[in-house]
C-alpha cells in the first residue's frame, strides 16, 4: 500500500512537471480522451484557439474543430495511429479564433490504455499563407510571361534551351516532339556572340544586338525560309551559368522604317526640313487670316475657300508641294460648322499600306501580333470634324478601295472586327499628282476621283503669283523675329531681287526655309544678300531674264516693281513714294488700279 501511494505521488508529480514545461513550450500539447474530449491544453493552445477553462470544461470534442474536408482524412489518421502507425507529421486545417482557417502540422501518438490521443501542434499558417502568396506570385509571373508578345527563354550556358514562352515558340515556329517539350537548336545557331560580347557576359551584364534569321535552322520548322529581323537581349544568371534570352521580331518594324528611309531620300535635304518646320507652323495656324497674299489668284482662293467652307461637300486641293495645301484645308475647317470637332491630317504617302490603314480604321485588340488593345482609328477619333488626307494620289489600289466605301457609306471596318462602324465626317483631299493621268494608267480609281472632286481648288505655284513673294516674306521676318528674338525691320533691295528671280520649286514652304536660313546667319537690321542660301544669292542674270519673261504685259510689271519697292520701305508708302519720285496721291491711284491696297488715298502710311 505504501509502494502504490509513493508511485501515485510520483506520477502526479512527473505529470504536473509535464503540464508546467507543456504551458511554456511554443508549440501546442494537448490531450483527448478516449471520446476525443479535449482534457488538456496548454497555453499556446488556449491563446491560438482563443479557449477558456469554461469551454473547456463543458467540452470541446476534436472533430468539432477540424474543418469539415479534412475529418475524413483525421479518422482514417487516428485509426492508423491505434494500429501503431504514428509519429509522422500531419497537415490539417482547423478552426480558430473568430473563425479564422489555421493551418497546423499535427503529430499524435496515443494514450494507451485509454484509447485516448496526445498530439504536438505547430502553427503554420503564416507560412503556408506566405508559401500561397509565393506560389499566386509565380503562377501570375509564369503567365504573365507566358503571354508576353516578347519571346523569352532560359538557356544554359552551352546554348541549350530549358524554358520557353508562346511567344518565343512562335518566332521560330519550332514544332513540338513531345507533350511539354519542344525542340529548339542551340542559341547559338541563332546568335554569333563576339569575344568582346563574351566578355560582358563573363562581368554580369546584358548584350543587345541585331541578327538577320535568313532560314530556321531547323527544317521542320514553319515559315522555314522566311527572313525575319530579330533583336536579341540576352542577361547572365547564377554567375553566367544560364542566360536569360528575350528577343522581338522587329521585321515589320524595319520594312517600316526602310519604306520610311526611301520616301525621305526622294526628298532633298532641304525639303526634309521644309516639311518639318512647316507642318510645326501649320499646326498653330487656324485661321483664314493666316492665308497670305494680295494676287488675283489668291483673292479668287479666298473667295472660294469662304464659299465652300459651309458646304459638307468633300473637296480636293491640288497644286504642288509647298503650296499651302494644309493650310487650305484648315480654313475649311476652321469656317465651317465642324469647327469645333476634331481636325486631323493624314500624310498618305508617309506611311506603307498596312500601317495606313490601321491609322485611319484601327483595330481591335489581338487583330495582330503587338494588337494588346483596341485602337480607334483617325476616322472614328475625327467623327463629326474633318480629316485632311494628304498626297491621296499615293495610296495603294486596295486603299483606294477601302476609302470609297467610307466615302459612299461612310462606314468602315476596323481591323479584326465584326462590325460595321458610322462615322461622320467631312473629307478633305490633297494631291500635287496628276489624278486623271493616274486614273488613264489605272494606278487611280476613276470612281474614287468623282467621288473626291465634287469641289476642286486649284493652288497656284508661288512663281505664278510672284507679286506675293514681298508680301510673304514680310510675314515670315515678322514671325521669325519672335522665334528667335530679334528685331529685323526687312531686306535689302539685293536680296529683294534675288527672292524675286528664283524659281521656288518648293513653293512657299521652300520661301519659308530661305527666310528662317537668313536669320540664321542675319547679324544686322536688314537681311542682305549674303545673308541668303548660296542657291539664291548666286541666281544668274539667265534666270532674271528669264522671270522677266514670264510676266504678260506692262501692269505686271509695274505691279512687281511697286511691290518691290513697298517691301523695301517696309510698307511704307510714303517712303516708296518718295523713292519713286512721285506724289503720294499718284502712287496710291496706281497701287488700287494694279489691286495692290484697297487703303483710301488719305492713309498717311
Amino acid at each position: 500500500m505504501h509502494n502504490s501511494s509513493n508511485t501515485e505521488t510520483v506520477l502526479r508529480e512527473s505529470e504536473k512537471r509535464f503540464k508546467d514545461i507543456a504551458m511554456l513550450l511554443p508549440a501546442i500539447i494537448c490531450e483527448w480522451d478516449e471520446n476525443f474530449k479535449l482534457g488538456y491544453i496548454n497555453a499556446k493552445g488556449m491563446e491560438l484557439f482563443s479557449l477558456t477553462k469554461d469551454q473547456i470544461e463543458k467540452g470541446i470534442y476534436l472533430f468539432d474543430v477540424i474543418s469539415p474536408q479534412d475529418k475524413t482524412k483525421a479518422e482514417k489518421d487516428i485509426q492508423n495511429i491505434f494500429n501503431g502507425d504514428f509519429g509522422n507529421a500531419v497537415e490539417y486545417c482547423v478552426n480558430g479564433k473568430d473563425n479564422r482557417v489555421l493551418h497546423i502540422l499535427v503529430n499524435s501518438a496515443p494514450i494507451l490504455p485509454q484509447r485516448g490521443l496526445r498530439m504536438c501542434i505547430v502553427d503554420i499558417t503564416d507560412r503556408y499563407e506566405a508559401q500561397k502568396k509565393l506560389l499566386d506570385s509565380e503562377k501570375r509571373f509564369k503567365s504573365i510571361v507566358s503571354w508576353s508578345p516578347i519571346g523569352i527563354a532560359l538557356f544554359d550556358k552551352n546554348g541549350q534551351v530549358n524554358e520557353m514562352n508562346q511567344s518565343f515558340h512562335k518566332i521560330f515556329g519550332m514544332k513540338k516532339i513531345a507533350d511539354e517539350i519542344m525542340y529548339m537548336p542551340s542559341l547559338f545557331a541563332y546568335v554569333n556572340i563576339s569575344e568582346a560580347n563574351k566578355l560582358v557576359l563573363e562581368q554580369g551584364q546584358s548584350i543587345e544586338l541585331e541578327t538577320i534569321l535568313h532560314k530556321n535552322p531547323e527544317p521542320s520548322a514553319q515559315n522555314a525560309d522566311k527572313q525575319k529581323d530579330l533583336l536579341w537581349n540576352i542577361t547572365p544568371l547564377e554567375k553566367g551559368e544560364l542566360l536569360l534570352v528575350q528577343v522581338q521580331d522587329i521585321t515589320e518594324k524595319k520594312l517600316a522604317e526602310q519604306d520610311r528611309i526611301q520616301n525621305v531620300k526622294r526628298e532633298a535635304e532641304d525639303a526634309r526640313h521644309q516639311v518639318a518646320n512647316l507642318r510645326k507652323e501649320m499646326m498653330e495656324q487656324s485661321t483664314f487670316n493666316n492665308m497670305v497674299g494680295r494676287s488675283s489668284a489668291m483673292k479668287g482662293i479666298f473667295t472660294i475657300v469662304s464659299q465652300v467652307a459651309t458646304t459638307p461637300a468633300t473637296v480636293l486641293v491640288t497644286g504642288e508641294s509647298g503650296t499651302g495645301k494644309e493650310l487650305v484645308a484648315r480654313s475649311l475647317h476652321e469656317m465651317s460648322d465642324r469647327k469645333s470637332k476634331p481636325f486631323i491630317a493624314v500624310n498618305c504617302s508617309a506611311l506603307p499600306d498596312n500601317l495606313l490603314e490601321s491609322e485611319l480604321f484601327g483595330y481591335k485588340a489581338g487583330a495582330f501580333t503587338d494588337a494588346k488593345k483596341d485602337k480607334a482609328g483617325i476616322f472614328s477619333r475625327a467623327h463629326g470634324g474633318t480629316i485632311f488626307l494628304d498626297e491621296i494620289g499615293d495610296i495603294s489600289p486596295a486603299m483606294q478601295v477601302k476609302l470609297l466605301r467610307v466615302l459612299q457609306e461612310k462606314t468602315f471596318e476596323p481591323l479584326g472586327a465584326m462590325e460595321q462602324v458610322k462615322v461622320d465626317v467631312r473629307v478633305i483631299a490633297a494631291t500635287n499628282k496628276d489624278l486623271n493621268a493616274l486614273v488613264k494608267t489605272q494606278d487611280f480609281r476613276e470612281d474614287l476621283l468623282y467621288r473626291i472632286n465634287v469641289l476642286v481648288i486649284k493652288l497656284p505655284p508661288l512663281r505664278d503669283r510672284r507679286g506675293d513673294v514681298p508680301l510673304l516674306c514680310d510675314h515670315f521676318i515678322n514671325k521669325f523675329n519672335v522665334r528667335y528674338n530679334k528685331i529685323i525691320e526687312g531686306m535689302s533691295k539685293e536680296a529683294q531681287d534675288c527672292l524675286l528671280s528664283y524659281e521656288y520649286p518648293g513653293n512657299i514652304r521652300e520661301l519659308e526655309n530661305i527666310i528662317e536660313h537668313a536669320f540664321i546667319f542675319c547679324k544686322d537690321p536688314v537681311i542682305g544678300s549674303h545673308h541668303l542660301p548660296d542657291h539664291i544669292k548666286n541666281v544668274d542674270q539667265d534666270r532674271a531674264i528669264k522671270t522677266l519673261a514670264t510676266v504678260k504685259n506692262f501692269d505686271e510689271l509695274e505691279k512687281l516693281f511697286l511691290l518691290s519697292v513697298l517691301a523695301e520701305t517696309h510698307g511704307s508708302k510714303i517712303k516708296a513714294a518718295e523713292k519713286l519720285g512721285i506724289h503720294k496721291a499718284t502712287l496710291f491711284r496706281k497701287l488700287k488700279k494694279l489691286g495692290i491696297s484697297s487703303e483710301d488715298e488719305n492713309s498717311q502710311n
